[in-house]
């Protein structure tokens, strides 16, 4: 019984749906007055049916601001209302503008509309429509637009000035760019009445034209040559000027900077280059300081006899210190490794866990290794950033990009080309921070993040309507610009003659450590694999980032050793694969324990969240709320 009821409410249901009348345009009239001071009214009466379906409380007239002239650009041409009808009585309108056109909202917004008949008038006036012409000036005038709603019929009537008579008159009909010619004219001296003769499915519409004689209306004055030339050539002038100055600046600069020295080539080799520490080849590679380096310091500290690194339960560590008076030579140790183990152990403590209870510890001992790497190597003997030249480079780009867009700002062209282009001006924008400025990376992420958030934005904006309005010389201006600054960018980076003999012996060091097998490698008189050589070049691997080739190297070399260390005690016998896989547990605990302290050096009256002792409801806010 149930199935029965249901197929008869649901054929109940399809019949009434079928007999709704569809919401539609009925019809379409527009009266255009064109006065002599080149003024023109319009007055347009918009019957409608609505059935609550799209129109609930009223009508949306979308108004365009802007009319491209006869070159392609778009002048900006803004209708004034004059008056808001709905049957015939004042009404309620709200006016907006988005994407280039006035949004007129004829609505009651307390009042939803009865299913009918509704007739809406939109009267207002505008400037600069005529077109002017050697024998002739004319209307070309798109009557209805283009409508969500099917329009049962269209037609529109133009009163021409001072009762002139029409030249020719012109219709066309359909979709955008369509010449139909569903249309009838006629001749009422000087008013010009147009009428479809069929329907219109949505999204078409009716443009007429009417040319009468010329003179009637005051001309403004004619362009000079100047003017026409830049209205057809400025965009290309303006673009072309920009690439003169930025490549002037950039080859200008490069050459002020000196010339690039050839970096020789890398040959492999098995020992540290220049005796220098693990810290600073770190350093000295990557122009940084990290907890990589620190890391590094503290297995050599530990691999000399200073230390034992204690691996316990659940991935925890402790540093276990040796005295330095009865089991370690002390020249074994450089001089900032002392201050290291000096900051780490003090003078009584024998052992200490890696964990936040000691951060102060370990970020005043990377404080230490820090500073002496400052003090015993100047980046600037090795490498030199040019980071004014690159940040002036990245200006002058950017100011070239805003004044095109001033320039052209008459076009929808390039700025849809510029949000074409945008995964390249963002990209250059990004690094001009990164490279050109001293920021911070956590802002350059920042800055990388939201520029990603602005590329999806203006992905959107770009449509199959506006790409056919995009000018593609303008798409290779901007994404051609941007690749040649990141170019430039890194071009203007470069080593010193020394830097750059260093950087081939710090990879050619890398390459040994790295390659399984030294044959391959050509090396005369490669070093005999022993525990010992595993020990001494492990920190240099930490280093340079190769530890696990490294320790995979050696691993059935300590095997048949049956190595067994007294630097670093697991929870197994020592394994170098299995170090290799615990090593990042091992360096995370170290680099968390020394940024712990960057965030909570300071004194507070409030307890932290942050390390992991915070609970769901803790911390300052608070309080309740609801619904509604």
């Amino acid at each position: 019984m149930y199935r029965y009821s249901t197929l008869i409410f649901l054929l109940f249901w399809l019949t009434a749906a079928v007999g709704q009348p569809k919401e539609r345009i009925i019809s379409f009239h527009s009266d255009i007055l064109i006065e002599a001071d080149g003024r023109i009214e319009v007055a347009e009466h918009i019957k409608v049916y609505a059935a609550g379906d799209e129109i609930r409380r009223g009508i949306v007239r979308e108004l365009p601001l802007y009319r491209k002239n006869n070159v392609g650009k778009r002048v900006r041409i803004e209708p004034n209302i004059i008056a808001i009808k709905r049957d015939g009585v004042a009404t309620k309108y709200d006016v907006e503008y988005e994407g280039g056109n006035m949004l007129v909202y004829i609505r009651d917004k307390e009042v939803l509309l009865r299913p009918g008949e509704y007739d809406f008038t939109v009267v207002y006036d505008c400037y600069g429509h005529i077109g002017f012409f050697d024998d002739f000036d004319e209307l070309y005038w798109n009557v209805t637009g283009w409508w969500f709603f099917p329009i049962e019929k269209a037609s529109a009537s133009i009163t021409l000035p001072d009762h002139a008579k029409a030249i020719r008159t012109n219709y066309y009909t359909g979709v955008q760019g369509a010449v139909g010619k569903d249309c009838r004219v006629e001749d009422h001296g000087n008013v010009q009445r147009f009428t479809t003769t069929r329907q219109f499915a949505p999204y078409e519409g009716l443009t007429v034209a009417v040319a009468f004689p010329r003179d009637i209306i005051t001309r403004p004055p004619p362009p000079t040559k100047g003017e026409v030339y830049w209205n057809k050539n400025g965009a290309t002038i303006s673009g072309w000027g920009g690439v003169l100055i930025c490549l002037f600046y950039f080859f200008t600069s490069l050459s002020k900077v000196g010339k690039r020295p050839v970096k020789p080539v890398a040959i492999p080799t098995f020992k540290p280059p220049r005796d220098l520490s693990p810290a600073s080849i770190h350093y000295l590679s990557t122009r940084q300081h990290n907890k990589k380096a620190f890391t590094a310091t503290l297995v050599e500290m530990a691999v000399k006899g200073a230390m034992s690194i204690l691996c316990k339960k659940e991935g925890k560590y402790s540093l276990k210190k040796y005295s330095l008076v009865n089991k370690l030579n002390t020249e074994r140790l450089r001089p900032e490794q002392i201050k290291v183990h000096t900051t780490i152990f003090g003078d009584s403590q024998t052992e200490v866990n890696v964990d936040q209870t000691n951060y102060l510890k370990f970020f005043n001992a990377d404080t230490e290794l820090k500073k002496s790497m400052e003090h015993q190597w100047n980046l600037k003997d090795f490498f030199r950033e040019n980071r004014g030249h690159s940040a002036i480079g990245g200006l002058i780009l950017h100011l070239i990009f805003t004044s095109y867009l001033f320039l052209t700002s008459d076009t929808q062209g390039p700025f849809y080309a510029l949000a074409m282009a945008s995964p390249f001006v963002i990209s250059a924008f990004v690094y001009w921070l990164s490279s050109g400025l001293a920021v911070k990376p956590g802002c350059t992420s920042l800055v990388a993040a939201l520029s990603l958030g602005l590329l999806g934005m203006m992905s959107v904006l770009v449509d199959d309507e506006m790409s056919a309005a995009i000018h593609w010389p303008s798409v290779l201006f901007f994404a051609g610009m941007s690749i040649f600054y990141i170019w430039y960018a890194k071009r203007i980076k470069m080593f010193t003659p020394d830097g750059a003999r260093l950087a081939a012996e710090m990879e050619g060091f890398r390459i040994y450590m790295k390659t399984a097998e030294e044959h391959r490698l050509n090396l005369l008189t490669p070093p005999e694999r022993t525990p010992e050589l595993f020990e001494k070049l492990l920190p240099y691997a930490i280093a340079l980032g190769v530890s696990n080739e490294w320790c995979k190297k050696f691993n059935d070399v300590l095997k048949q050793f049956n190595y067994n260390t007294q630097w670093y005690k697991g929870n197994e016998d020592f394994a170098a694969i299995g170090f290799a896989s615990s090593f990042a547990s091992l360096s995370s605990s170290f680099g968390s324990s020394v940024t712990s302290a960057s965030s909570s050096s300071g004194s507070s009256d409030w307890s932290s969240g942050s390390g992991g002792g915070g609970y769901s409801g803790g911390g300052g806010g608070g309080g309740g709320g609801r619904g509604c």
